[in-house]
C-alpha cells in the first residue's frame, strides 16, 4: 500500500481557497477545485527518471499544476520557472529543489485563487455506454479544422507579452 501523507508540502494545503476537494492520487494528494483538477503535491524522493529517459530534477517531489496542453504558452510566458511533467503533457511542475519554489508555488496559487479558466483540468466522469445519449454514441466524420503552426502560435504569444 502507498503512503499519500504530505510532510514537507503541506503548507500550500492553507493557500487553496475554501471549498475545494482532496483525495490520495500518484503518491501524493490531488486537490480539485469548481469541478477541476488544480493541483497535485507529490513527496517522493530520489526518483529522476522516466520511460527510461533520465531528468535533472526529481520528478515527484514537488508541486504539479494540470494545465491543458493548448493552454500552457501563456503559463510559461508568464512563469518562466515551470517544467513540462514527463508523465502528463497536461502537467506543468515545480520542482520542490527549485531554489524559490515557496515563492513560485504561492504566485501559481495565487492563479487558482483568483479563478484563471486556464488552470486546471475539468472532471471527467465516466459515463456507461447503454447511459450515453445516441448523438454521443456514433460520431460523424467531419472534416479536420484547420490548425494554427506552432510558429504563428508563437507569434500570437508574444505579440501578447510585447503588449505588456
Amino acid at each position: 500500500m502507498m503512503e499519500h501523507v504530505l510532510d514537507n508540502l503541506l503548507w500550500i494545503e492553507e493557500l487553496l481557497p475554501p471549498g475545494y476537494d482532496c483525495v490520495p492520487k500518484h503518491g501524493g494528494m490531488a486537490y480539485y477545485f469548481d469541478m477541476k483538477l488544480v493541483l497535485i503535491l507529490v513527496e517522493r524522493r530520489g526518483l529522476y527518471e522516466h520511460k527510461g529517459v533520465s531528468y535533472p530534477f526529481e520528478l515527484w517531489n514537488g508541486a504539479i499544476f494540470p494545465i491543458e496542453k493548448k493552454a500552457q504558452n501563456a503559463f510559461f510566458l508568464k512563469y518562466l520557472f515551470l517544467e513540462n511533467h514527463p508523465a502528463n503533457k497536461d502537467w506543468l511542475y515545480i520542482p520542490a529543489e527549485s531554489e524559490d519554489f515557496e515563492d513560485q508555488v504561492k504566485q501559481l496559487i495565487r492563479e487558482i485563487v483568483k479563478g484563471n479558466p486556464l488552470l486546471g483540468l475539468p472532471v471527467k466522469f465516466d459515463v456507461p455506454a447503454e447511459d450515453k445519449p445516441a448523438s454521443v454514441k456514433k460520431k460523424k466524420a467531419s472534416k479536420p479544422k484547420p490548425r494554427a503552426t506552432k510558429k504563428s502560435e508563437n507569434a500570437y504569444f508574444l505579440s501578447i507579452a510585447k503588449k505588456k
